[in-house]
């Protein structure tokens, strides 16, 4: 049995806290360490990737019935969040973020405080090519955030290292007031993911996207 497939502490906390999977806490230490969650504010919220859906379980939990949280994947949620499906709050999209009707849906339901994105491509065990295709999907979400973000909006993407990331940092502090790589603890030691951060969106979430072209 390799490492992925044993417990672990995240994995045995997640279940006992009624999560699909352990990269709650990954969102949970990121939201905490760069202030992404206000308290008493009424953000609205994306989440790109979102199944299984421990990330918009976590976000409706916090949110407590403020804002809104609309979250997309190709995939069906868990059924302990499709039966938050109902919430006044919550919305969910099944669909593809680079099918322009699935954008067009997106945008109007922002412009939007705060994406976050946890989403990976299909691993395929050669770490150039999930590097790249890693790194397509980043830039994907990216351009959707661009979009739809409100000023002063967040940024939270999850990508495997690779050598790229710098690039992509810069690129992120072109458009945010700041933009950093960082590693959260609940990372498993031998995985090659990080997440970038970019806080500040500096635009105009109409005008954004064009910009960038």
């Amino acid at each position: 049995m390799s490492s992925y497939e044993r417990p672990d502490y995240w994995t045995i906390k997640a279940k006992k806290e009624g999560y699909p999977a352990r990269s709650v806490f990954k969102l949970e230490e990121i939201v905490h360490k760069f202030g992404l969650l206000k308290k008493g504010s009424s953000p609205r919220i994306l989440d790109v990737g979102a199944a299984p859906g421990s990330w918009s379980l976590w976000l409706l939990r916090n949110l407590a019935g403020r804002g809104s949280l609309l979250a997309v994947d190709l995939q069906d949620l868990a059924p302990e969040l499709a039966a938050r499906g109902l919430a006044n709050n919550f919305t969910f999209f099944k669909g593809d973020i680079l099918d322009p009707e699935t954008r067009a849906a997106i945008a109007k339901r922002g412009p939007f405080d705060l994406v976050v994105s946890d989403a990976a491509p299909s691993t395929t065990g050669n770490r150039l090519v999930d590097q790249a295709r890693s790194e397509e999907l980043v830039e994907a979400v990216f351009s959707l955030a661009l979009e739809v973000f409100a000023p002063g909006g967040s940024l939270v993407m999850k990508i495997f290292q690779g050598g790229d990331e710098k690039r992509l940092i810069t690129q992120l502090k072109g458009h945010f007031e700041t933009a950093r790589g960082f590693k959260p603890e609940a990372c498993r030691a031998e995985s090659f993911e990080t997440y970038l951060i970019a806080l500040g969106f500096k635009g105009d979430f109409q005008n954004a996207a064009k910009s960038d072209q």
